[in-house]
């Protein structure tokens, strides 16, 4: 009687500690949204121009699956998803993705990095650019990297893995401990 008891204590045991790491799992891949600028917003009158925004976007880490909202004023600004080039020459030629109605949840889907920029008037050369690196934990650049750099691997369930890996080798171990 006293084995089966302490072999159901064992089990509940292990269960919670299942359902615990199942929890930790799952939190560690929700997506966060991030309001680009906080409370300064999408504007080219940011103190410290692309800096400002280097410098908000480097406290963050951003995974695939993230939302970024762009707050703006409708007909004074807008959000262009923009090539490298474009970025760093503040040019409108390789336009990937034109958004003019605010706010703008734009969802990152890919690793890498992603160029923004805003195309009215002169409000990119002022500063109104912003570059983020998505899911492979190098952080923002304000400068775009040289063309000889080669694009970081295209995996969006890299991290996901590791997490789900890590969290059934230990279920298996708790299990096995179990008997």
């Amino acid at each position: 009687m006293a084995r089966a008891r302490a072999r159901t204590n064992s089990a509940a045991r292990v269960l919670a500690m299942m359902a615990v790491q199942l929890w930790v799992m799952l939190r560690s891949v929700e997506a966060a949204t991030y309001m680009v600028g906080d409370a300064t917003g999408w504007t080219n009158t940011a103190n410290g121009g692309a800096s400002f925004y280097s410098s908000w976007a480097s406290s963050k880490t951003f995974k695939v699956g993230d939302i970024l909202v762009f707050n703006f004023v409708s007909g004074q600004h807008d959000v262009s998803v923009a090539s490298e080039s474009d970025f760093s020459s503040c040019g409108t030629s390789n336009t990937i993705t034109f958004l003019t109605t605010p706010p703008v949840n734009y969802t990152l889907t890919t690793n890498g990095i992603v160029y923004f920029i805003c195309t009215h008037d002169s409000h990119c050369s002022q500063g109104q650019k912003l570059s983020v690196t998505v899911g492979t934990g190098s952080g923002p650049t304000t400068t775009p990297p040289s063309s000889t750099t080669s694009p970081p691997p295209n995996s969006s369930t890299g991290s996901t893995y590791v997490s789900g890996g890590v969290m059934f080798i230990s279920m298996a171990v708790c299990l096995l401990t179990m008997w």
